[in-house]
This record gives structure tokens, sequence and C-alpha cells, in this order.
């Protein structure tokens, strides 16, 4: 229901109705099918029956006209539902993906924090098509099994009531096997997206982290560690293809007895041969109707994905819904950032940290390694949530109350390890500006001490053909084509000879003379900021307590 709730609260009137319409037509589709096949089989036999026993008095013309209704009918209804609801839920699902994209941009920076390498965007995708497949691939499909078991059962009983009892309970132990074998196969699937994903971090986490891998000889212990995952994963999904075949095994031979049981009741009952041709149909109604019921386990499957896509999409959505609402844009009238007795470091030497960042305005943290610098600027860009008392103000705004969007057009953070594509300076650059001309680039790349740089320069996987430097000062160029009225640089001379880490800082100050900059900088780079730093705010070395031994 949550996938249809979804659906239906994007999509328009017109859509609704097609979709309200998709689903009769699907529904009277189905069940025109089950009757067309048990009157058929009726009408043949009866007429094998009359030509033998040559019954003038019997007209073929009325069963045969309602043959070919139904056969027309059947055609006609899921041609008229194909052209009714897939464009409405083509539509339904273009509204809805658009409709979680803006929602996904008013979620706070920390949350998306969480899902930076783009496994968001990859599951909103995922979700959003899973749901819109719902109203076609599971509600029609599952609303016409129900409505043609219960005709089925309907007819089977005005014919004969016990035949009819026996089918009603056939067809709920069906339903039973069904929905329990699913979840057994689900209880499979979710161990292997489980372990899958367990793989892919594995495997990212050793790609970043390859050239200490070789160095300590543990390569080919991450990749036992990433097999060992994907082997896992291998069989669950085998697992759970195996509770399907046994799921449809279980099914055809309900189907067959349930075949068995109305043919013999209804012979039983009678002794001439005209109920021959009313055993036969009841036989073939039921036929049409397990051949139906066999699709449960996919119909199931579908709808546990549906109803899980549903969920996480919800959840999306209430997340943006509980945020309060605030400023996207900076005001004139108010300091860049705030900061009211912020706990700043770690440990015993955790001081509070208040100040005012003008713009303009230049503010060092400085501390040796370890010291929770980084941890600082985390916060002062909303990636990590701030402890109380402590409050960020950021335009005149408390940071939690801000969307990513709202964060990303007022300030940037540069970590020390930033996430590069594989392609080339001009590429990463535009990241930032996709507008800019190769002018602009160039003064990006002069500002971050990279004008020998040329824009068609390959950066390789992660950076990996640039050095050290060159990757942290590119990421810096990227900062600066944003233009923030905070910038919150990570160490930005790590890696850098003295004249190169004094010529970045002063670059940077240049291209952006508006902008209130924090800098965190190790103790013995200090002195290496060539303008005036306002504010200065040092963090000491956190107290490690040695073990006490017994």
């Amino acid at each position: 229901m949550r996938a249809l709730t979804l659906l239906w609260t994007s999509a328009d009137r017109r859509a609704r109705r097609d979709l309200l319409l998709g689903a009769l037509l699907a529904v009277g589709a189905e069940v025109a099918a089950a009757g067309l096949l048990g009157v058929s089989g009726w009408f043949l036999t009866s007429c094998a029956l009359v030509t033998l026993r040559a019954n003038t008095t019997w007209s073929w013309m009325y069963p045969s006209g309602t043959v070919r209704v139904l056969a027309l009918g059947r055609t006609g209804l899921r041609y008229t539902e194909r052209l009714t609801s897939h464009r409405a839920l083509l539509g339904a699902t273009v509204a809805l993906r658009a409709r979680m994209v803006r929602t996904a941009g008013a979620l706070p920076s920390r949350q998306l924090r969480e899902r930076r390498d783009g496994a968001l965007l990859a599951e909103l995708t995922d979700d959003v098509a899973a749901v819109g497949a719902a109203p076609a691939r599971t509600a029609a499909p599952l609303t016409g099994v129900g409505a043609t078991a219960v005709v089925v059962v309907a007819l089977i009983c005005v014919a004969n009531p016990t035949a009819g009892a026996v089918e009603a309970l056939l067809l709920a132990l069906a339903l039973a096997v069904a929905v329990h074998m699913n979840a057994r196969a689900g209880a499979h699937r979710a161990e292997a997206t489980a372990e899958r994903a367990a793989a892919r971090s594995t495997l990212l986490s050793a790609r970043s982290a390859l050239p200490e891998l070789r160095c300590l000889d543990a390569v080919e212990h991450a990749r036992d560690q990433v097999a060992q995952r994907v082997e896992r994963a291998r069989r669950a999904d085998a697992a759970s293809l195996a509770a399907l075949r046994n799921s449809r095994l279980l099914l055809r031979l309900l189907a067959v007895l349930g075949q068995v049981a109305v043919l013999l009741l209804a012979l039983s009952s009678r002794s001439t041969m005209q109920p021959v041709a009313d055993a036969i149909g009841e036989a073939l109604l039921v036929a049409a109707g397990y051949e139906l019921v066999e699709t449960l386990p996919q119909l199931l499957r579908d709808r546990g994905s549906a109803a899980h896509a549903a969920v996480r999409l919800t959840d999306v959505l209430a997340r943006a819904r509980a945020l309060p609402s605030g400023p996207a844009l900076l005001s004139p009238t108010d300091p860049p950032l705030v900061v009211r007795d912020l706990p700043a470091g770690l440990g015993a030497a955790r001081t509070r940290w208040s100040s005012t960042l003008t713009a303009g305005s230049a503010t060092l943290v400085t501390g040796p390694n370890g010291s929770g610098k980084s941890t600082l600027l985390n916060i002062l860009a909303g990636r990590i949530d701030s402890r109380p008392p402590g409050v960020v103000l950021l335009g005149g705004s408390a940071l939690p109350t801000l969307s990513a969007a709202s964060v990303a057009t007022m300030a940037t953070l540069v970590e020390a390890e930033d996430w590069l594509a594989d392609s080339t300076i001009a590429d990463n650059l535009r990241q930032a500006a996709p507008d800019a001309d190769d002018e602009a680039l160039h003064a990006a790349l002069t500002a971050a001490a990279l004008a020998d740089l040329d824009l068609d320069t390959p950066t390789g996987p992660l950076g990996g053909k640039l050095s050290q430097g060159q990757r942290r000062r590119l990421s810096i160029a990227r900062a600066v084509l944003r233009d923030p009225a905070v910038l919150l640089l990570d160490e930005p001379t790590a890696g850098l000879d003295r004249p190169t880490a004094v010529r970045l800082l002063g670059e940077i100050r240049a291209a952006l003379p508006r902008c209130a900059l924090v800098i965190a900088l190790p103790d013995q780079h200090h002195d290496l900021v060539p303008f005036p730093v306002e504010n200065t705010l040092h963090l000491g070395r956190p107290v490690v307590r040695a073990a006490t031994s017994v």
C-alpha cells in the first residue's frame, strides 16, 4: 500500500483515473481468460458428446458466441489496459522521481555524507523504478488472481458445493505455501544483499588503501575477504532461487490435485454422459485459476521489493519533512559564520569555542595530529552534528535547520583527501562550475598554485596520476570556483614545500577577498599564513591514559 500511496500522491488527477481504470481492466482480462478456458472446454466436450448421441435439439450458437465474446473481451481488455495504465505509470514514475530528487536535496549534509559514494542516488533510482512498476507488476496481477479465484470457487460451488469447498481449501493451502516459501526466499535475498554490500564496502576500502596494502603484503587477504563475501552472496541467491522453484513445484502439485478432485467429485455425483462436459469445464476452470496461482511466488517477490522500496522512499520523505525550514541564501546583514559554545578538541583537552566570523576574515585552527581539527571543520560544514550546548549559525540560521543544498551555496569544505573523478583537470573543475570557461578554470588553478597544469591533463582513478599535493590543490581550485561565503580548508599545505604553501594561501585570499576562511594547520605550519588572522584556536593534544597492569 505504501508503494501505491507514493505513486498516487505523486500523480495528477488524470493519471490517478487512468491507474484505477487500468486496474479494473486488468482484473476483467484475468477473469475473462479463466472463463474462456472453462467455457471453451465445456463447449468442445459438449459438442463431442452431442455428435456421438446425435442430439439435434442441442444448439451450439450460444456457447460458441460466449467463447467468441470472452476471447475478444480478454484481448481487448488487456490491450486497453496497456494503453491506459502504461502512460499513467510513466507519468507518475517521472513525477515521483523528480519529487524524491528534490527531497534528497533538502536533506542535511550529514545525511548525504553517509551516501557520498552515490549510493543514495542509485537507491532512489532503483526504488522509484520498483514502486513505479508496482501497479502493473504486482497490484493488478494480485487483484486479478484474487478475483479469479473467488469467481472460480463461486462457480464450482454453484455446480457442486462439495467440490467448491475442496477447491477453496486447496486454494487457501496454495496461498499459505506461496507466502511461506516467499518468506524463506526473502530471508535468503536479504542475506545476499547484505553480503554484497559488505563486499562492496570492503572492495572500495581496499581500493583506496591499495598502496598501504601492498606495503603490508595484505592484498591477497583483502581479495580473499571480498571473494568470501561474494561466494556467500552467491550461495544465498542460489538458496532463494531454490525456494522459488520449490514453491512453484508445490503449487503445480496442488493444481493437479485440485483438477483431479473437482473432476472426480463432479463425475461421481452423476451417472449420465452429459455431466462429463460439465466436469471437463469445471476442471479447466480450476486449471485456469491455478495457472494464475502459480504466478504468486514471483508476484509476492515483486510485492516485497516494492514494499521495501516504498519504506525507504517514505523514510527519506519523512526525514525531509521533519526538518525546520531555513534560508537558502546568506543575508547581507548577517555574518557568514557564528559559533557559540562549540565543544572543540578531543578528550580532556576539549574546550568551548565561541567566535563570529565576518566576511573577509581568517580563522586559524592549529593543533597536533589527532587533536580534532578535522572533526571541528566537519561540524562547521554540517557533516557532523554539534553537541549541546554548541550552536553553529550559518548565514544567521542554525546549521541543522539548513538543507545540504542551502549549505552548499554558502560553505565549502576541502578535506584532506577529497574525491576526484577519473577524467581531466577541466572536468574535475567543472563539477563545481559546469558553465565556467577556460579562463575561469585557469584563474582557479592559479589560485591553487597549479598554473603549470594543462586543463587536458588526465587525473587517473581517484586522482592517482597526480601527486598528493596536486590532488589537494586541485580540490582547492574546485572550491575556489564555487566562490563560497565560507571556505573550510583541512591542512591545505600538507605535502607542500614552504614557498609553495605560502604562495597557495596567499593566492586563495587574493581570489576570495570576501570569503570567511577557516584553515586547519598542524602546529609546525602555523606561521605559513601570509595575511592577517583575526581568530586563532589552538587544540591541545588529547590525554591518553595508560593501561594499568594487574
